[in-house]
């Protein structure tokens, strides 16, 4: 091939390329979904371009087919492809064929496609062919094939044929084929309403036989819903032949095939509306009729037909399609097994108790064509569920799944029955936070989480079981009761004691057989955090009423500690030691103690409660308490009598005290004096004993207490005072009286004697007085 011409065919490959690009922007909005392709065909000899080639094309989707030849170029191309994967065949006589495939999702060029010429030869034969009775049979099709020299590609991927060389009979029944090698050819020969007839060029004349009703088949095809169908698409596959028959409408509701004697077919039956069937027939020896039902497979494809194997005996070469439906080789079935409600363990084994049913279904094993049967080994079974009971060891359980072609699939399982406990290792880390490394427990390294006052820092203890084994399977839970309420799970956990005390820290860890084992560790966790103090007081009231927050003089005041809070106690407190400081000299001990402040203090008691706790962590806490004074009586005298308020010297003058009592009642003694000119020892006059225990007297009366006194001349002052010897606590001492009396004398002129010095020297005084101020009198 010249230069100049491999350059027009470049040039031509690319202008067909930027073609395709503009047509596909112009025309379609989608390209992903309308898309040109162009390619190339050479000899694989010396690159000439090969023309005329057949290039046919399968969307492996949707089962569109088109064709193109080649050029003279050997170029071609395809318009407006939907995007998908494409089978793609190259054929032309004298040339072995080439199967390809495109992956198309845009504009492309599939490149250059080399064809290899077919062995050719001097040799000429002739096929005749002939119905059953020696008549010639026009346009049947004879395939003459190669299969010991060259190969080339078929339709079915992985299957190289001999070369192949088709013609159809002429009037006489001849089809003549030149330029052969001087070899055997295999001979097959395909006429409608004929049995296909295959031979070879030893024998170049074969007779055809009309299909006969010696062997009729009667079909009658229903839907899922048991009704049957007059619009159902019935045809069968001979597959020692590799022909394909459409079946006859027979009835209303019938389809009639007629096999040939001895073969083995598939009968296939499909409806829009339902998914397909297909039967399979063997060693077909006489008529028969059956049933087939649509709708029960759903692995099954409306727009595929599947065969047992790929086509023989020439048949290679034709489009694989049987109307407008794909023809595939059977994929075989897909054996697959469900175990219910167990673990997978180690390399996918199933783990189960000892001695436990396990129940096992084929029933998402599944086949385009259908399943036929079901096998379980070692069970002996073949329904689609089964089950089984296991004991100790390792069991393998092979499902066998037969599909309506005779392929079977096989799955297995392995059902290991663990009838051993696992074993719980536990390793204990204490760390005091998260950058220190940690220490090994050692039984009394653990403190408490302290969120109040502490005397030492808080641990976070570690707990590790990932060394825990198990001996048939392994583990799949690891729970953690740590004795104080808290639970965890996890092979590894850190925890935080929030109280101190001993925790029995229990671990169970389960396999996933569901064995399981438990080991208890103490956990000893330090008391680092001391008490908090509290109190309340309150005392009881004449009345028995309890007066809370409150205390009274001379009254026992109740102090309760109950309120102490600490970590150490669930309940009431009685490992803590209560020590109290009264504030008035004196102290007590215990959860509840009662004290009686003998007096008051405007500035009250401090109280002070100190608690240790049994790791001597302290608190102390302090109340200022003021006691309140209790009611007291209160004596006095209300009024102070004279008999005589102008008592001449000499007289004897009656002296009434009036007592009242307020407040309360006295029962206690007490004494009244009478003192003249000043209350002292050396002045009383009398003193009356008043025993109030033998008086009705009280709060709501008087009484009154008598006594005399001889007057003596001038004026004198008398005083009363009731509990003059303070025998009666008061709430007020105000006790005396006092009232002034005037007494004459007898002697009346040294009285006047007397006011006349009086006189003189008041004159006097005047006189000095006048003349010290003259001055200032007289200006």
């Amino acid at each position: 091939m010249t230069k100049q011409r491999q350059s027009r065919i470049a040039l031509l490959a690319v202008a067909m390329l930027l073609s395709g690009v503009l047509v596909g922007f112009v025309v379609s909005d989608n390209a992903s979904a309308d898309n040109d392709v162009v390619g190339f065909v050479k000899a694989s000899s010396d690159q000439a371009p090969i023309s005329n080639v057949s290039v046919v094309i399968i969307n492996q989707d949707s089962g569109t087919t088109e064709s193109v030849t080649t050029g003279e170029g050997g170029s071609f191309s395809f318009n407006s492809l939907a995007s998908g994967n494409y089978m793609v065949r190259y054929s032309k006589l004298g040339h072995l064929s080439v199967l390809d495939s495109w992956d198309i999702s845009d504009n492309s060029f599939v490149g250059t496609t080399e064809m290899s010429s077919a062995t050719s030869g001097s040799t000429s034969v002739i096929v005749n062919v002939v119905d059953g009775d020696g008549m010639a049979v026009e346009n049947a099709l004879v395939n003459l094939m190669l299969s010991d020299v060259s190969n080339e590609d078929s339709w079915w991927d992985n299957v190289s044929v001999g070369y192949t060389l088709s013609q159809d009979t002429d009037a006489e029944g001849n089809a003549s084929f030149t330029n052969l090698t001087d070899d055997t050819y295999d001979i097959r020969v395909e006429a409608e309403g004929y049995y296909t007839t295959l031979g070879s060029t030893d024998e170049v004349s074969l007779t055809l036989m009309e299909h006969s009703d010696d062997n009729k088949q009667t079909i009658t095809v229903y839907d899922g819903n048991n009704f049957p169908l007059s619009d159902a698409t019935v045809f069968m596959y001979d597959n020692d032949t590799s022909t394909w028959t459409e079946a006859t409408k027979y009835g209303s509701f019938s389809y009639i095939l007629k096999p040939d004697t001895g073969t083995t077919a598939y009968v296939y039956a499909y409806h829009s509306s339902n998914q397909p069937a297909v039967e399979k027939l063997t060693s077909i020896s006489g008529p028969s009729s059956f049933d087939m039902t649509l709708g029960q497979n759903t692995q099954a494809d409306n727009n595929v037909v599947y065969i047992s194997e790929a086509p023989s005996h020439g048949a290679q070469g034709a489009i694989p399609k049987v109307e407008d439906k794909l023809i595939k080789v059977n994929p075989g079935p897909s054996a697959l097994i469900a175990v219910t409600s167990h673990s997978i363990g180690f390399d996918g084994e199933y783990i189960v108790a000892d001695g436990e049913q396990v129940n096992f279904s084929a029933q998402t094993s599944n086949s385009p064509v259908g399943v036929s049967s079901y096998s379980w080994s070692p069970f002996g079974t073949s329904t689609v569920e089964t089950a089984n009971t296991f004991s100790s060891g390792s069991t393998e359980v092979i499902l066998t799944v037969t599909d309506t072609f005779g392929a079977f699939s096989r799955a297995n399982v392995t059902v290991m029955a663990d009838g051993s406990e696992p074993i719980p290792v536990v390793d204990i880390t204490v760390k005091a936070g998260s950058s220190d490394e940690g220490e090994p427990y050692n039984g009394s390294n653990v403190n408490e989480q302290c969120t109040g006052l502490c005397s030492n820092v808080s641990h976070t203890v570690i707990f590790n079981a990932s060394g825990s084994s198990d001996t048939d399977s392994m583990i799949s839970d690891y729970s953690w009761d740590f004795g104080d309420n808290n639970t965890d799970t996890g092979d590894v956990v850190f925890h935080e004691f929030a109280d101190p005390g001993t925790f029995d820290v229990q671990l169970t860890v389960t396999d996933i057989a569901g064995n399981s084992a438990s080991h208890i560790m103490p956990i000893t966790v330090n008391d680092i955090e001391a008490p908090r103090a509290a109190f309340n007081w309150s005392y009881t009231n004449d009345t028995g009423g309890i007066v809370t927050g409150a205390t009274m003089e001379d009254v026992p005041t109740h102090f309760n500690a109950g309120g102490t809070d600490d970590n150490s106690c669930t309940e009431e407190c009685s490992a803590l030691n209560y020590s109290w400081d009264f504030g008035d000299g004196n102290s007590g001990f215990g959860i509840e103690t009662d004290h009686t402040f003998d007096e008051t203090s405007e500035d009250g008691f401090n109280v002070i409660l100190i608690v240790t706790d049994a790791s001597g962590n302290k608190d102390q806490i302090t109340y200022k308490i003021s006691p309140a004074m209790m009611d007291r009586p209160d004596l006095y005298i209300s009024s102070l009598f004279f008999s005589n308020d102008n008592p001449s010297e000499g007289d004897t003058i009656k002296i009434n005290a009036t007592i009242k009592l307020l407040k309360m009642n006295v029962t206690d003694a007490f004494a009244v004096t009478f003192y003249v000119d000043s209350i002292s020892n050396t002045t009383a006059l009398h003193t009356i004993e008043v025993d109030n225990g033998s008086l009705a007297w009280g709060i709501e009366n008087e009484y009154v207490v008598e006594t005399t006194w001889k007057a003596t001349s001038g004026t004198h002052t008398i005083y009363a005072v009731v509990d003059a010897t303070e025998l009666i606590d008061e709430s007020e001492e105000k006790n005396d009286i006092s009232r002034v009396v005037t007494v004459s004398s007898v002697d009346d002129s040294r009285d006047w004697t007397s006011i006349g010095l009086i006189v003189v020297v008041v004159l006097l005084a005047f006189g000095a007085v006048g003349y010290i101020y003259r001055d200032t009198l007289f200006k």
